[in-house]
């Protein structure tokens, strides 16, 4: 688990805006990805990778070319209590209550709600247990995630665009590869010309490019130079 994926909102086994493709997809059993782009405020390319996530997972969506193409669900698919593990259930709520401890902003009751339509009992139990148990108090101020630069370096690492930032008086094109939760703060691993580690309150201004990167990157975990 990651503090990127984190920051969505869900784990990686299952993203918050996957899961709602998921249930728009159940609810309307025929869309597109045009539809599902201007819907979720994302790129083409965004949902294509979405829907591949989703089809990992072994939910039956097909992909139809032509005239009557388009996104399709199987009309008898339903949300099955084997989609999430009792592991998966109980990592996501550790995730959910993590990333509320340290953001002003809160999503741990919304997706806490949606994860009630597999398994409402056993969601409850799991949020008891991360409330009760598991208390996270690392940074001095919470973090607000909704502020434009958050926004801006959100949409460039799930769309994969560099971002011009101003930091001090220096003004960087950088290609954002994850966000790295420390005990003094919060920063973005990134690269300019070499691997970066920018506190991400120091990062005064934001804007998204329309130049897209490969990640292709030495991981965070991996960089023994940074």
């Amino acid at each position: 688990m990651n503090i990127r994926t984190l920051l969505k909102g869900v784990p990686s086994m299952i993203r918050n805006r996957q899961m709602e493709i998921l249930l728009h997809l159940l609810k309307v059993k025929h869309t597109t990805h045009r539809e599902l782009a201007t819907l979720f405020e994302v790129s083409i390319k965004t949902i294509q990778r979405d829907i591949d996530a989703l089809s990992t997972l072994g939910i039956p969506i097909t992909c139809k070319q032509g005239k009557y193409g388009g996104i399709y669900i199987e009309e008898s698919y339903k949300l099955s209590r084997s989609l999430l593990t009792n592991e998966d259930l109980q990592s996501i709520t550790i995730a959910l209550t993590m990333y509320d401890a340290f953001s002003t902003t809160k999503h741990k009751d919304q997706v806490m709600k949606k994860l009630a339509l597999i398994a409402p009992e056993l969601v409850y139990l799991y949020e008891q247990d991360a409330t009760d148990y598991f208390i996270v108090d690392i940074l001095p101020e919470k973090i607000d995630m909704t502020n434009t630069v958050f926004t801006i370096l959100n949409k460039s690492l799930d769309e994969e665009y560099y971002v011009n930032i101003t930091i001090a008086r220096d003004k960087l094109k950088i290609a954002p590869i994850s966000y790295v939760l420390r005990s003094d703060g919060l920063y973005l691993y990134a690269f300019h010309e070499e691997y970066l580690l920018l506190k991400t309150s120091d990062i005064i201004s934001a804007e998204l490019t329309n130049e897209e990167y490969s990640r292709n990157f030495i991981s965070y975990r991996e960089n023994k130079s940074i």
